[in-house]
């Protein structure tokens, strides 16, 4: 049997591995947090998981028209919201579901939370910068979950109590640094 031509050319081959190496960079990116907007506006874990599964599907379909310019979560979050609207819609089998119009809140309010959240981290990020390379360290290790306090502490020499007091310092000048950069912005610390 002849092998048929492929009906793309190599530059559309390429164009397509681009197009999805950026889905896969914003999705990555976000699918925590879409997964948690889903799973909080369905009540049972396994609905969210198959909302989130088809959701996923939908976006990367969907993905051409997607504007860069805009945020890819609040974008991911609206079809989100129309594919819990559609799985409520379609599975009449619990009697206990939210109401349209508290499902409505419920998805404006996570929205606002999930933005906040990201604010707040990438100011996070600009002040994490700001600390000294050793401070930047000492966070990573304690915060990247390789190692306990204890064994950090242990492996550096110093004690746990010093250790803990050190991070204490720190997250008080990381907590502080978030606040003015937010104030700064006008958002809510």
């Amino acid at each position: 049997m002849p092998h048929e031509p492929s009906e793309r050319t190599p530059l559309e081959d390429v164009a397509q591995d681009e197009r999805y190496a950026d889905f896969l960079a914003y999705f990555s990116a976000d699918c925590d947090r879409l997964h948690a907007y889903i799973y909080s506006l369905l009540p049972h874990h396994a609905d969210a998981d198959d909302v989130f599964q088809r959701c996923s599907i939908l976006l990367w379909k969907k993905f051409d028209t997607f504007d860069q310019q805009r945020d890819f979560l609040s974008w991911a979050c609206g079809v989100a919201f129309y594919e819990v609207k559609n799985f409520l819609r379609t599975t009449q089998r619990d009697r206990l579901q939210f109401s349209e119009s508290l499902l409505d809140l419920l998805a404006e309010k996570r929205q606002e939370d999930l933005s906040k959240g990201a604010d707040h981290l990438a100011a996070l990020r600009q002040c994490v910068k700001k600390l000294t390379e050793h401070q930047q360290q000492l966070v990573w290790k304690a915060y990247s979950g390789a190692m306990t306090t204890a064994e950090l502490a242990a492996a550096s020499g110093r004690s746990a109590q010093t250790l803990y007091n050190q991070l204490a310092t720190i997250r008080r000048k990381l907590a502080q640094c978030v606040q003015m950069r937010l104030a700064a912005t006008g958002e809510d610390a």
